[in-house]
Protein backbone atom coordinates (compact mmCIF):
# COMPACT_ATOMS: atom_id res chain seq x y z
CA UNK A 1 0.00 0.00 0.00
CA UNK A 2 1.42 3.36 -0.94
CA UNK A 3 1.55 6.39 1.29
CA UNK A 4 -1.28 8.23 -0.48
CA UNK A 5 -3.56 5.27 0.19
CA UNK A 6 -2.50 5.26 3.84
CA UNK A 7 -3.35 8.93 4.36
CA UNK A 8 -6.85 8.38 2.90
CA UNK A 9 -7.63 5.52 5.27
CA UNK A 10 -10.71 5.96 7.42
CA UNK A 11 -10.35 6.78 11.14
CA UNK A 12 -11.77 3.32 11.92
CA UNK A 13 -9.15 1.64 9.74
CA UNK A 14 -6.35 3.69 11.29
CA UNK A 15 -7.60 2.75 14.77
CA UNK A 16 -7.72 -0.91 13.73
CA UNK A 17 -4.17 -0.63 12.45
CA UNK A 18 -2.96 0.88 15.72
CA UNK A 19 -4.70 -1.85 17.70
CA UNK A 20 -3.21 -4.52 15.46
CA UNK A 21 0.30 -3.11 15.94
CA UNK A 22 -0.19 -3.04 19.72
CA UNK A 23 -1.35 -6.66 19.71
CA UNK A 24 1.53 -7.64 17.43
CA UNK A 25 4.04 -6.01 19.76
CA UNK A 26 2.61 -7.95 22.70
CA UNK A 27 2.89 -11.22 20.78
CA UNK A 28 6.46 -10.45 19.67
CA UNK A 29 7.54 -9.58 23.20
CA UNK A 30 5.93 -12.73 24.56
CA UNK A 31 7.16 -15.13 21.87
CA UNK A 32 10.67 -13.90 21.03
CA UNK A 33 11.67 -12.02 24.22
CA UNK A 34 13.37 -9.34 22.10
CA UNK A 35 16.27 -7.24 23.29
CA UNK A 36 16.94 -3.80 21.81
CA UNK A 37 20.34 -2.19 22.33
CA UNK A 38 22.19 0.85 21.02
CA UNK A 39 25.84 0.52 20.09
CA UNK A 40 26.71 3.81 21.85
CA UNK A 41 25.20 6.76 23.67
CA UNK A 42 25.55 8.75 20.45
CA UNK A 43 23.38 6.16 18.70
CA UNK A 44 20.81 6.31 21.51
CA UNK A 45 20.63 10.10 21.32
CA UNK A 46 20.82 10.65 17.56
CA UNK A 47 19.62 7.54 15.70
CA UNK A 48 16.00 8.65 15.46
CA UNK A 49 16.35 12.38 16.11
CA UNK A 50 14.88 13.11 12.68
CA UNK A 51 13.64 11.34 9.57
CA UNK A 52 16.01 8.61 8.42
CA UNK A 53 16.40 5.54 6.25
CA UNK A 54 16.54 2.51 8.54
CA UNK A 55 18.34 -0.53 7.12
CA UNK A 56 18.97 -4.00 8.50
CA UNK A 57 20.10 -7.45 7.53
CA UNK A 58 17.35 -9.73 6.23
CA UNK A 59 16.86 -13.26 7.61
CA UNK A 60 13.11 -13.92 7.47
CA UNK A 61 10.09 -12.27 5.90
CA UNK A 62 8.91 -11.11 9.32
CA UNK A 63 12.05 -9.02 10.03
CA UNK A 64 10.46 -5.74 8.99
CA UNK A 65 7.27 -6.29 10.97
CA UNK A 66 9.26 -7.12 14.10
CA UNK A 67 11.67 -4.19 13.83
CA UNK A 68 8.99 -1.65 12.91
CA UNK A 69 6.77 -2.88 15.75
CA UNK A 70 9.57 -2.71 18.32
CA UNK A 71 10.35 0.85 17.17
CA UNK A 72 6.68 1.75 17.43
CA UNK A 73 7.45 5.18 18.85
CA UNK A 74 8.73 6.11 15.38
CA UNK A 75 6.55 6.67 12.32
CA UNK A 76 8.01 4.09 9.95
CA UNK A 77 6.91 2.90 6.53
CA UNK A 78 8.40 -0.39 5.38
CA UNK A 79 9.32 -1.37 1.83
CA UNK A 80 7.88 -4.83 1.05
CA UNK A 81 8.31 -7.05 -2.01
CA UNK A 82 5.03 -7.11 -3.95
CA UNK A 83 5.37 -10.81 -4.80
CA UNK A 84 5.73 -11.63 -1.09
CA UNK A 85 2.55 -9.70 -0.27
CA UNK A 86 0.59 -11.43 -3.01
CA UNK A 87 1.87 -14.89 -2.07
CA UNK A 88 -0.39 -15.02 0.98
CA UNK A 89 -3.93 -13.71 1.35
CA UNK A 90 -3.51 -13.57 5.14
CA UNK A 91 -0.25 -11.62 4.86
CA UNK A 92 -1.81 -9.21 2.37
CA UNK A 93 -4.74 -8.57 4.72
CA UNK A 94 -2.39 -8.09 7.68
CA UNK A 95 -0.11 -5.66 5.82
CA UNK A 96 -3.09 -3.62 4.65
CA UNK A 97 -3.27 -2.25 8.22
CA UNK A 98 0.42 -1.31 8.31
CA UNK A 99 2.29 1.49 6.50
CA UNK A 100 4.06 -0.21 3.59
CA UNK A 101 5.22 0.52 0.06
CA UNK A 102 5.25 -2.48 -2.32
CA UNK A 103 8.23 -3.01 -4.61
CA UNK A 104 7.61 -4.94 -7.82
CA UNK A 105 10.78 -7.01 -8.27
CA UNK A 106 9.57 -8.48 -11.56
CA UNK A 107 8.81 -5.11 -13.17
CA UNK A 108 11.22 -2.64 -11.52
CA UNK A 109 10.27 1.04 -11.43
CA UNK A 110 11.24 4.17 -9.52
CA UNK A 111 7.81 4.68 -7.92
CA UNK A 112 9.05 3.30 -4.58
CA UNK A 113 11.88 5.86 -4.64
CA UNK A 114 9.51 8.76 -5.25
CA UNK A 115 7.03 7.59 -2.61
CA UNK A 116 9.79 6.96 -0.06
CA UNK A 117 11.37 10.36 -0.65
CA UNK A 118 7.99 12.06 -0.13
CA UNK A 119 7.51 10.23 3.18
CA UNK A 120 11.00 11.20 4.38
CA UNK A 121 10.42 14.82 3.37
CA UNK A 122 7.24 14.66 5.46
CA UNK A 123 9.30 13.86 8.56
CA UNK A 124 8.75 10.10 8.80
CA UNK A 125 11.15 7.15 8.45
CA UNK A 126 11.60 4.46 5.82
CA UNK A 127 12.71 0.91 6.61
CA UNK A 128 14.23 -1.44 4.02
CA UNK A 129 16.50 -4.47 3.70
CA UNK A 130 19.34 -3.67 1.26
CA UNK A 131 20.26 -7.34 0.78
CA UNK A 132 17.20 -7.58 -1.44
CA UNK A 133 16.24 -11.08 -0.29
CA UNK A 134 16.30 -13.26 2.81
CA UNK A 135 19.59 -14.79 3.96
CA UNK A 136 18.19 -17.84 5.72
CA UNK A 137 21.69 -18.92 6.81
CA UNK A 138 21.94 -15.68 8.86
CA UNK A 139 25.07 -14.60 6.94
CA UNK A 140 24.61 -10.96 5.98
CA UNK A 141 25.12 -10.47 2.24
CA UNK A 142 26.46 -7.30 0.53
CA UNK A 143 24.02 -4.40 0.32
CA UNK A 144 22.47 -2.97 -2.82
CA UNK A 145 22.82 0.77 -3.32
CA UNK A 146 19.15 1.84 -3.35
CA UNK A 147 19.25 2.86 0.31
CA UNK A 148 22.16 5.21 -0.38
CA UNK A 149 20.42 6.81 -3.36
CA UNK A 150 17.23 7.33 -1.34
CA UNK A 151 19.07 8.87 1.63
CA UNK A 152 21.03 11.19 -0.65
CA UNK A 153 17.92 12.29 -2.56
CA UNK A 154 15.99 13.00 0.66
CA UNK A 155 18.93 14.52 2.53
CA UNK A 156 18.54 12.23 5.54
CA UNK A 157 20.96 9.89 7.38
CA UNK A 158 20.98 6.10 7.29
CA UNK A 159 20.54 4.24 10.58
CA UNK A 160 21.94 0.68 10.41
CA UNK A 161 20.53 -2.15 12.51
CA UNK A 162 21.81 -5.67 12.99
CA UNK A 163 19.57 -8.43 14.38
CA UNK A 164 20.40 -12.07 15.00
CA UNK A 165 17.36 -13.42 13.11
CA UNK A 166 16.55 -15.99 15.81
CA UNK A 167 12.81 -16.50 15.98
CA UNK A 168 12.69 -19.14 18.68
CA UNK A 169 9.17 -19.25 20.06
CA UNK A 170 9.20 -18.97 23.87
CA UNK A 171 12.44 -20.99 24.37
CA UNK A 172 16.08 -20.82 23.28
CA UNK A 173 18.14 -17.76 22.52
CA UNK A 174 16.43 -14.37 22.45
CA UNK A 175 15.84 -12.29 19.33
CA UNK A 176 18.21 -9.33 19.64
CA UNK A 177 19.02 -6.21 17.66
CA UNK A 178 21.75 -3.60 17.84
CA UNK A 179 21.08 -0.07 16.60
CA UNK A 180 23.99 1.90 15.18
CA UNK A 181 24.88 5.57 14.88
CA UNK A 182 23.31 7.56 12.02
CA UNK A 183 25.45 7.76 8.88
CA UNK A 184 25.29 10.88 6.73
CA UNK A 185 25.48 10.46 2.98
CA UNK A 186 27.03 13.58 1.43
CA UNK A 187 27.03 13.49 -2.37
CA UNK A 188 29.94 15.23 -4.14
CA UNK A 189 29.09 18.39 -6.16
CA UNK A 190 28.85 16.38 -9.37
CA UNK A 191 26.49 13.86 -7.73
CA UNK A 192 26.74 10.18 -6.89
CA UNK A 193 27.72 7.93 -9.76
CA UNK A 194 27.21 4.15 -9.78
CA UNK A 195 30.69 3.44 -8.42
CA UNK A 196 30.25 5.87 -5.53
CA UNK A 197 26.80 4.48 -4.72
CA UNK A 198 28.22 0.98 -4.51
CA UNK A 199 31.12 2.17 -2.35
CA UNK A 200 28.75 3.89 0.07
CA UNK A 201 26.50 0.80 0.15
CA UNK A 202 29.52 -1.34 0.99
CA UNK A 203 30.40 1.05 3.80
CA UNK A 204 26.87 0.68 5.24
CA UNK A 205 27.23 -3.10 4.93
CA UNK A 206 30.53 -2.99 6.85
CA UNK A 207 28.92 -0.85 9.56
CA UNK A 208 26.22 -3.49 9.94
CA UNK A 209 28.92 -6.13 10.33
CA UNK A 210 30.52 -3.98 13.03
CA UNK A 211 27.18 -3.96 14.86
CA UNK A 212 27.06 -7.75 14.56
CA UNK A 213 30.55 -8.01 16.05
CA UNK A 214 29.62 -5.61 18.85
CA UNK A 215 26.56 -7.69 19.69
CA UNK A 216 27.81 -11.25 19.20
CA UNK A 217 31.60 -10.92 19.39
CA UNK A 218 32.07 -12.18 15.82
CA UNK A 219 30.81 -11.89 12.23
CA UNK A 220 29.01 -14.98 10.95
CA UNK A 221 30.47 -16.39 7.71
CA UNK A 222 29.44 -18.92 5.07
CA UNK A 223 31.86 -21.39 6.67
CA UNK A 224 30.14 -20.93 10.05
CA UNK A 225 26.74 -21.57 8.45
CA UNK A 226 28.03 -24.70 6.65
CA UNK A 227 29.58 -26.11 9.84
CA UNK A 228 26.35 -25.47 11.76
CA UNK A 229 24.39 -27.26 9.05
CA UNK A 230 26.62 -30.31 9.31
CA UNK A 231 26.13 -30.46 13.08
CA UNK A 232 22.35 -30.26 12.77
Amino acid sequence: MSQPEQTQASPLRRAAGSLLQALLKGLIVLAFRPQKRFVSEKARAEAFAGPCVIVSNHVRGMDGAVIITLLRGQKITGLVAKDMIESSRALKAFLSFLPTIPIDRENPSLSWLRDSRRILKGGEDIYLCPEGKCSFDRVTKPYKSGCVLLAAMAGVPIVPIYHNGLYRFFIGRRWRMMIGEPITVTPPPEGLNEEELEREADMIFRKTQELERAMTGTVRTEADAAAESLRA
